[in-house]
């Protein structure tokens, strides 16, 4: 059994909507009719109740027929069919009630049972054919942006191998040349140097690669997340001292203060987080300045910053810094040079985990990544996945000084992160 046809008629004259009410009662229709003696109250009811088609006489007093049509037709999720009645025999406001969206035009003085049934059957048909039609539009550009999305990828993936993987390669090939004819001229100083040259530019491919594979793996959705318990104090130690020599070149200080929370994460993704984001904050701090990573409860959740002094960011590089299509690198304070994939890579991997990778930054002050995943209650309770070197190094607030030493910091994080 079909559900009745839910009708809304909208007329001021009461013969014409008796003669209405008599039609639809006289062709075999099954419907629900409702009935509003003007356009105020037409519009109220449909508002407040859903109707299959509307009927609406175009001389309504005191309103603007073309603008509650509009309206009549403007709730998204209303599949509203909207037939128009008139006394007039005018093609012309045919022709511009139909443009306006009106289904069809019904002249009062032929509306017969048979004639007003046809018409709102065919005005609800065409009205859902227009609203699969609407969806099917909605899913072609969905899927559309999709394969946009698709090709910038594939786009950026051939930009890194043709340009930025060529770059170091080019330098392994010249300073091993170089460094050939140094050993043939017995120049211990020239071998040194090119020795370390070389060093660096297969330290700076191989970091590439690292987060060239790990970024691609994402976007083929190949990467496995299982969350576990993670000790931030262990972890944070463990990054901080892979990044102990960098930033000793450069005369920084890095300091640890999570206060032995622990969240629920995958090891691996939250470590490689939070190494890119150290990383990139030794890139572009100045010498004698401090990064800081630091975790503080939340609510339910906690909120893990890595907050640098460092030259900090106007307000459009921020607002372009996550999107693919406006990827960029700069080179840090040192020369440092990036392919712009880490942060790309450290967004990905934090919503892999359910949380989001936010940042905030100011010219010459610095900049504050930070984002919250589920904290864990009580800490002696926790399975944490953790190796037995990282345990051996788990303190209550650690730092690291210009030395690479590490050492107990007495306080909790300054305040960087806030105030940025």
């Amino acid at each position: 059994m079909t559900n009745p046809t839910r009708i809304l008629l909208i007329d001021d004259d009461a013969v014409d909507r008796a003669a209405v009410r008599r039609a639809l009662a006289k062709s075999g229709l099954a419907h629900i009719l409702t009935e509003a003696a003007g356009g105020e109250e037409g519009q109220r009811l449909a508002s407040e109740a859903t109707f299959d088609c509307v009927l609406l006489d175009f001389r309504l007093p005191g309103i603007d027929t073309f603008a509650l049509l509009r309206t009549l037709l403007a709730a998204e999720s209303e599949a509203r069919a909207v037939l128009m009645l008139t006394g007039e025999a005018d093609p012309d406001l045919a022709t511009r009630l139909m443009r306006a969206g009106a289904l069809d035009y019904i002249d009062k003085a032929e509306v017969t049972p048979s004639g007003l049934a046809r018409a709102i059957r065919f005005a609800e048909a065409r009205r859902a054919f227009q609203s699969e039609l609407a969806a099917a539009r909605r899913e072609a550009e969905a899927k559309s942006l999709e394969l946009d999305t698709l090709n910038r990828q594939k786009s950026l993936l051939f930009s890194i191998i043709a340009h930025d993987l060529r770059n170091p390669f080019q330098a392994l090939l010249g300073l091993s040349e170089v460094l050939g004819k140094a050993v043939a001229a017995r120049d211990p100083a020239s071998i040194e140097r090119r020795a370390k040259g070389i060093h660096e530019a297969a330290t700076q491919a191989y970091a590439l690669l690292e987060s060239l594979f790990s970024w691609a793996s994402l976007q083929m959705d190949t990467m496995t997340v299982t969350l576990t318990d993670v000790d931030l104090d262990a972890l944070a130690a463990g990054v901080m001292q892979g990044a102990a020599e960098a930033a000793a070149d450069k005369g920084l200080t890095l300091v640890s203060s999570c206060d032995h929370l622990v969240v629920r994460a995958q090891r691996d993704m939250l470590a490689t987080v939070l190494r890119n984001l150290v990383s990139n904050a030794v890139k572009f701090t100045l010498p004698g300045g401090t990064i800081t990573v630091a975790a503080r409860r939340a609510g339910d959740d906690v909120e893990i910053s890595v907050a640098d002094t460092g030259v900090g960011m106007p307000p459009g590089k921020v607002d372009d810094l996550f999107r693919l299509d406006r990827r960029t690198t700069t080179n840090g304070t040192a020369g440092e040079r990036g392919s712009g994939l880490g942060l790309l890579l450290c967004r990905d991997l934090v919503e892999r985990q359910g949380g989001v990778l936010g940042v905030r930054s100011a010219v010459d002050r610095g900049t504050t990544f930070s984002f919250a995943l589920p904290g864990v209650a009580d800490r002696t309770d926790a399975k944490r996945e953790a190796s037995p070197a990282d345990r051996s190094r788990t303190g209550p607030s650690m730092a690291m000084g210009a030395s690479g030493v590490l050492r107990r910091h007495p306080g909790r994080n300054r305040g960087t992160g806030g105030e940025l």
